[in-house]
């Protein structure tokens, strides 16, 4: 039996003998509906083994970022291509947003910055190999909130599910924000750097930020979404900010949030419409 990765999204399937369907990743639903609650529609070019990608030329991208935070991901880009974050405390590590593949060199990596104590995703999209790197460190936890259910794509004993927000290791907080999905969450490290995931985004200016409900269409959240988002967050203490796909703000990174979602807010309730 062999557990199968989606090109498309990096998400592991179920252990079968024989690949899905290229149309049987669980986040192609068919056309994607007006509400777009994670579908991605078609875009599984082909199914992968762990093996096969570990047989691919291929290397891993490693940045330290102080304070315990460290990021890497694969060149040439896998699936979504996020980058994934170790989180290394005197209790043990948190992996967020894991990898779509494992092979001997990234996990020494991680084996060499302590190994990883639990694993957590932003929401649905990073589930990833996050069952196989469970495995290869001895079954450790992968959090799953409870509104990400429908999207898991490989039910395991090691799942938990959470909601609201939970402490996976002390003083280090994952918390449901939603917005990019019902699901969405951040992670807060007992330092106070903020992993973002895609529930905030960067933008072209590396030193503001973005807040987008579909990435691949580019439809932004409401006024109101974003309004909550920071009001949510006006509780969690933070002064950087980590993205997924690499952005980093590394000073007055709640400053930076506050100062987009003023703007954001003012521009998509139409006070700009007569400069339009």
């Amino acid at each position: 039996m062999t557990t199968w990765i989606c090109d498309g999204c990096g998400l592991e399937h179920p252990d079968s003998a024989e690949a899905p369907p290229l149309d049987g990743c669980v986040f192609d639903v068919g056309p994607v509906s007006d509400e777009e609650l994670g579908d991605l529609g078609p875009h599984t070019r082909q199914w992968l083994t762990l093996d096969e990608l570990a047989a691919q030329p291929h290397s891993t991208e490693h940045r330290d970022h102080g304070r315990g935070v460290h990021s890497f991901r694969r060149l040439p880009r896998l699936g979504i291509g996020q980058w994934s974050f170790l989180v290394c405390t005197a209790d043990g590590n948190l992996l967020w947003d894991p990898p779509a593949y494992l092979d001997d060199e990234i996990e020494s990596l991680v084996r060499g910055l302590g190994g990883v104590s639990v694993i957590a995703t932003s929401h649905p999209h990073m589930f990833a190999a996050q069952v196989s790197w469970s495995h290869a460190f001895g079954q450790v936890p992968v959090l799953v909130n409870t509104a990400a259910r429908q999207w898991l794509p490989r039910p395991d004993p090691v799942v938990a599910f959470w909601d609201g927000e939970v402490q996976p290791l002390p003083g280090l907080r994952v918390i449901r924000l939603g917005g990019h999905m019902p699901s969405s969450a951040v992670a807060l490290t007992p330092d106070g750097s903020l992993l973002a995931g895609d529930t905030i985004s960067g933008s072209l200016d590396p030193g503001w930020l973005s807040f987008q409900r579909n990435y691949p269409r580019h439809v932004p959240m409401s006024a109101g979404t974003v309004q909550r988002l920071v009001d949510d967050l006006e509780a969690v203490d933070f002064d950087r900010l980590y993205t997924l796909g690499g952005d980093a703000i590394e000073r007055d990174a709640h400053d930076v949030v506050r100062n987009a979602a003023r703007r954001h807010i003012r521009w998509v309730s139409g006070e700009f419409d007569h400069l339009t």
